[in-house]
């Protein structure tokens, strides 16, 4: 066993012997690992600063992501670093560091006539007697008729009537008695859930009102395990082991996001008695525990489709003891449960005119159609916009860049929070490229082209100085690399591939889309000219282009506060056509020809 000791947190804690990566994940410290532990991203570097430890050879992925004068300074890759002995200082680089990412503020709201499935009665019931000795069910029943009943409830259900004197509140979800609390009660509340792949987040809501008390939210712990969902599925689908640390991950972290909730709003824990879950399918599967392996392998096939409902208790939320966990039923493939809260926020399968949702992000969702055709299909975009990939890349968290600016050679950019830049976002990323393109400084396939400029360094590999050294937190230059933008047209490729092709089996061009809803905190915060100019989104009018927010979460608030929304969300997933796009025959062709801007 080893003691560590982290700086510059301070931390100290021993560990058995063995990969420090997984070491760091136990301990529950954050670090980034975009690639899941492969060896591939680069971006889990630490410093080993003294030891009294044995530590593996440094390997080949080091050598590749690691320069020479870093190797000699200390620094490694902790997925690739193996660690055995009695003692280690290691420090963890900022750029190393995972932070929560801002998110947007922007919620879509709509309105629905209130049919929750939790209910709440006050009665008053009348006491046994010899000559009306019925069971204490059995005089329940006289007021709510036949019941469903946990046996955990009804074990303690004859103290709970004599404790409240025979005056109690009943709380029911659908025909299911879940609560009984002494005297009158009106307090009644629900959490709306979005399991994104790289962030959760949380609605407290007020059952009885149907407005939002509270929101909160967290990075999705999984990301230790992968930034890209096919690498969680792959560690999950190793060991029941590996599929439980998973669960509790993503578990752990919405308790944490309720017990905040419950503090800012003043609220009890126990009084909130359903949580409406949704997510891509892979993150569905892991958050109820279930194999996710066939999902990412042909014919992609998940274990369910249609909505489910299981006990808190179960599943491990902190909430009412016999609370229940619902989720919206999935569509196909990776397409889940958020797609079909967007389709029912955004209300597309009602309208005549031709709408597309498109939910940017890990995992990119793309919902073409109307009232008369639905089309659904998942990109495999990965986590570029989530900053993967890329030397400097990073998420949407405090002093990244953001928007970008070239004008007359020089650069002009924004940083999250106004804080010195530490890298560059998703957002920052698409102006760059855009802005590149359009001062001469790439080409159509994001190639450096001989222009003059003190912003271009051409050795040892070509890269553009976004924020010099003495701009940046950590005193080096944020630069971008041929690589680096290769690397984003990839990711966008595929999502111009994507919406091509559904617009291909729908039977139009662009000029024919009427609508676009941008999905989700990536697309709230887009330059839809410069997305449009290197061709992530239909080149349509800007007036035609809705940023829709965090709309996930929105449609599991509309399908915790109304039965019919959950019942009409069952009748419309069975009509959306799903589009395969790995099996797509022209896929690769469509996909080649959108690469370049």
């Amino acid at each position: 066993m080893v003691s560590i000791r982290l700086e510059p947190i301070g931390k100290v804690f021993k560990a058995d012997d063995g990969n420090l990566l997984e070491i760091l994940r136990q301990a529950g410290v954050s670090i980034r690992s975009d690639c899941g532990g492969k060896g591939i991203c680069g971006k889990c570097k630490i410093v080993i600063v003294e030891a009294n430890a044995t530590f593996s050879e440094i390997s080949e992925a080091e050598r590749k992501n690691l320069t020479e004068e870093e190797i000699k300074s200390g620094y490694r890759l902790a997925c690739q670093t193996t660690i055995s002995g009695k003692s280690a200082t290691i420090f963890i680089p900022k750029e190393s560091k995972a932070e929560v990412r801002k998110i947007s503020d922007l919620y879509r709201e709509a309105k629905i006539e209130l049919k929750p499935a939790i209910r709440k009665f006050f009665v008053k019931l009348q006491k046994p007697t010899l000559a009306d000795n019925s069971p204490d069910y059995e005089r329940l029943t006289r007021i709510f008729g036949e019941f469903e009943i946990p046996l955990e409830l009804l074990r303690k259900l004859p103290k709970k009537l004599r404790e409240a004197d025979w005056e109690i509140t009943a709380t029911f979800w659908k025909n299911t008695l879940i609560d009984i609390e002494k005297g009158k009660s009106e307090e009644c509340y629900g959490l709306a859930v979005d399991i994104g792949s790289s962030k959760i987040v949380c609605h407290l809501v007020d059952i009885n009102s149907g407005k939002t008390v509270a929101k909160g939210y967290e990075e999705n712990p999984q990301v230790a395990y992968g930034e890209d969902i096919v690498s969680r599925v792959t560690y999950a689908s190793k060991s029941p082991e590996n599929l439980k640390k998973l669960q509790k991950a993503v578990v752990d972290a919405i308790n944490g996001i309720i017990a905040k909730l419950c503090k800012d709003a003043k609220v009890e824990k126990e009084r909130i008695y359903e949580a409406m879950v949704v997510g891509n399918a892979v993150m569905h599967h892991l958050f109820f525990g279930i194999e996710p392996k066939y999902i990412s392998v042909s014919p992609f096939t998940p274990a369910i489709r249609k909505g489910v409902s299981f006990s808190a208790k179960e599943i491990g939320l902190d909430i009412c003891k016999q609370g229940v966990v619902s989720s919206l039923p999935l569509i196909a493939g990776f397409v889940g449960a958020d797609a079909v809260a967007n389709i029912a926020i955004t209300g597309v399968h009602k309208e005549d005119k031709l709408s597309m949702v498109i939910d940017i992000g890990t995992n990119t969702e793309i919902i073409l159609g109307n009232k008369d055709r639905l089309l659904a299909c998942s990109t495999p975009s990965g986590p570029a916009f989530e900053g993967a990939h890329m030397a400097y890349g990073i998420k949407a968290v405090s002093g990244a860049i953001d928007s970008v600016r070239i004008v007359e050679g020089n650069v002009e950019y924004s940083t999250i929070d106004n804080e010195k830049p530490k890298g560059i976002c998703g957002t920052g990323m698409i102006d760059l490229v855009a802005e590149l393109y359009k001062n001469g400084f790439i080409n159509r396939y994001g190639k450096f082209k001989e222009k003059e400029s003190d912003r271009i360094i051409f050795s040892p590999t070509p890269r553009f100085v976004v924020a010099r050294a003495e701009e940046t937190e950590f005193g080096k230059p944020i630069t971008v690399s041929e690589k680096d933008i290769n690397e984003f047209l990839l990711a966008k490729a595929a999502i111009k591939a994507g919406w091509m092709l559904l617009m291909r089996k729908m039977g139009i061009d662009e000029s024919k889309l009427e609508k676009i809803y941008l999905a989700g905190s990536f697309g709230r915060y887009i330059n839809v000219e410069n997305a449009k100019l290197i061709g992530l989104l239909p080149n349509i009018p800007p007036e035609k282009i809705d940023y829709a927010g965090d709309t996930a979460v929105g449609g599991a608030k509309m399908a915790l506060l109304s039965l019919d929304v959950r019942d009409e969300m069952e009748k419309v997933v069975q009509k959306v056509e799903y589009v395969e796009l790995s099996v797509e025959k022209d896929f690769h062709s469509v996909f080649i020809r959108a690469i370049p801007i």
